[in-house]
């Protein structure tokens, strides 16, 4: 396979990402916005929220395990580099679509009255601020990061995987926004999974600083 295919392969997942996460956060707008005013006490729009959040954390995970991956001797050694990128680049989108969803379907419910303004912009309203914040952040470097693949030629490697970097600030601060500001935290079974990802994310993240300070001593 040709470096052309490939780019274009990988463009095709970019593009396809991108158009399932799309779908989603306009699926979120669409029910926040059509719900606004007819939502009476009804609890579902936080649940839908919440569900919805938990999927965005689930993929953005998965997106920087294969980053990761694909940036270690694991994943070079056990899988193939243009298939891992394919799959980093379409669960990063589609965790884009599916965090856009949590948070504009919040605009249907009654209870929190979250507006357009503050479901994007961090610090804008007024539910617990800087941990809403912290969600809204990792959404938007992820979204950076999304563009970036796009623009890596013009941008340069070097400079790409420096921007790329700022994938852990996304994922962290997905991650604060979650243990901190979910109403079902408390539940082992989602502590058990929190600390699970968090802790696969910290060995990979800890064998590629040791593999790389390795292989520049050598």
């Amino acid at each position: 396979m040709t470096t052309t295919e490939l780019d274009n392969r990988g463009l095709a997942g970019v593009v396809l990402g991108a158009l399932v996460g799309l779908s989603l956060a306009v699926a979120g707008f669409i029910a926040g916005v059509g719900a606004s005013g007819l939502a009476g006490e009804t609890t579902s729009f936080w649940y839908l929220s919440r569900a919805a959040g938990l999927v965005a954390y689930a993929l953005l995970w998965g997106s920087v395990v294969w980053g990761l991956l694909l940036s270690s001797k694991i994943g070079q050694a056990a899988l193939r580099p243009p298939l891992t990128l394919d799959a980093h680049q379409f669960l990063s989108n589609v965790a884009i679509g599916f965090a856009a969803f949590h948070g504009l379907v919040l605009m249907g419910d009654r209870y929190l009255s979250f507006p357009l303004q503050a479901v994007l912009v961090p610090f804008a309203g007024s539910y617990k601020p800087v941990l809403v914040a912290a969600g809204q952040i990792g959404l938007w470097l992820s979204l950076l990061l999304s563009i970036s693949f796009v623009l890596r030629r013009r941008i340069g490697q070097r400079r790409w995987r420096q921007l790329h970097m700022l994938g852990f600030v996304a994922y962290w601060a997905a991650l604060l926004h979650s243990v901190l500001i979910g109403s079902d935290s408390h539940a082992p079974w989602l502590q058990a999974f929190y600390l699970a990802t968090a802790g696969g994310v910290l060995f990979l993240t800890f064998y590629r600083i040791l593999a790389f300070r390795q292989r520049a001593t050598a």
